[in-house]
């Protein structure tokens, strides 16, 4: 009975540690060893005789390592004062500096304010690393941008073809249509058929035969829709008995006769020194004055000139309204300067036709015929 009540007595008694040595280095550099004790410890430096702070005997049990061979034979109490010992031995030193007032260690020096902002900002600087950025082409983009492009190129492409295929059915069809309207006599019509055939062609980019005749078919029928309503006579007697002037000293035109375009089949006489000014063998004489009418065009360049100033090129050509000039001179003479610019030479005897211009037998019909064949060879 007695065994047995002492063994159950024993199991409820605290078995005391082991005694545990220590190991405590200095500031100096000196050693401080002994015996940790239940409570912290603080000895003195055998060399200076400061006081170490030792920490207590642990008595948690050690924590068992998992399956982790030991490298040391050192006790985790020896990790956990061995970490702490330095820490604490620095606070108790500076502790006890700071109490003795003949120790020649002082407490830092607070740091000014201008000190405190550069730390922040130093602080703040080295949180504010950039990141890294995305590369700007990344092969999905690349992948998407091929694919967009190729879409592009094959929409753009198939729109094209369209436009051709389509300018290829205007083209014909619209010529005929304006060459029926030119028979029925609505040149309103001709004209709008004629101006979608020769954007059909421009667009084909055709210089053929056919291409040039649509659109010299083009020019030449628009140019009937406009053509100056009054007779040439009639509007310049107007003119000149208005004797209405411009700012520049020229005869006011009416809004109706300033660029109205004017058919002419007459001979021209060039200037004699070799410029491309020519003038109108057709002077027309009025109550006021002698009108006089002049042009300058590279396009009458072209005509041919013979060697006997008796022998004037005669010319078909169409061309508007530029100015007229107040009379001068003795005999009283005005201009009236067309637009050369504008001028062409007139080539289809149908449009010429019915601009008014009708021959009265068929010799002069050849005659009309043979020299617009000769402008159309000029206009190639």
């Amino acid at each position: 009975m007695a065994g047995w009540l002492s063994r159950a007595t024993s199991l409820f008694q605290q078995t005391p540690p082991p005694p545990e040595p220590f190991e405590v280095e200095c500031d100096c550099g000196g050693k401080v060893t002994g015996q940790r004790s239940s409570s912290y410890q603080r000895p003195a430096c055998s060399i200076c005789e400061r006081p170490v702070f030792v920490l207590p005997i642990n008595v948690y049990p050690a924590v068992k390592p998992k399956s982790v061979p030991k490298k040391s034979a050192k006790t985790p109490t020896d990790d956990v004062t061995g970490s702490l010992a330095p820490k604490m031995r620095t606070a108790v030193a500076d502790e006890q500096a700071d109490a003795e007032p003949g120790s020649s260690k002082r407490r830092p020096r607070p740091k000014t304010s201008d000190e405190r902002v550069g730390q922040s900002q130093a602080v703040a600087e080295s949180l504010l690393i950039p990141e890294p950025r995305e590369p700007l082409m990344t092969p999905l983009r690349l992948v998407t941008a091929a694919i967009v492009i190729i879409s592009a190129l094959t929409v753009g492409g198939l729109w094209h073809r369209q436009r051709i295929e389509t300018a290829k059915v205007t083209a014909l069809q619209a010529a005929d249509a304006g060459r029926a309207a030119i028979e029925e006599n609505d040149f309103v019509k001709a004209s709008q058929e004629l101006e979608r055939a020769r954007n059909a062609v421009d667009l084909l980019g055709k210089t053929d035969r056919s291409a040039n005749e649509i659109r010299r078919l083009s020019r030449e029928v628009s140019t009937l829709v406009k053509l100056e309503p009054n007779p040439l006579t009639d509007f310049l007697a107007e003119t000149l008995s208005s004797a209405k002037r411009d700012a520049g000293g020229a005869l006011s035109l009416s809004p109706l006769d300033q660029g109205a375009w004017i058919i002419f089949d007459a001979s021209v006489t060039p200037a004699s020194n070799g410029s491309n000014r020519f003038v109108i063998d057709a002077p027309m004489w009025f109550p006021q004055a002698i009108v006089q009418i002049e042009i300058e065009s590279p396009v009458l360049a072209k005509l041919p000139r013979s060697d006997d100033a008796r022998d004037l090129p005669r010319v078909i050509f169409a061309a508007q309204v530029d100015r007229l000039s107040a009379p001068a001179g003795d005999p009283q003479t005005a201009v009236l300067t067309l637009n050369g610019k504008t001028a062409f030479l007139w080539t289809a005897y149908e449009t010429l036709v019915a601009a008014g211009f009708r021959a009265s037998d068929s010799e002069t019909e050849q005659q009309i015929r043979s020299l617009l064949e000769k402008q159309l060879e000029m206009r190639q």
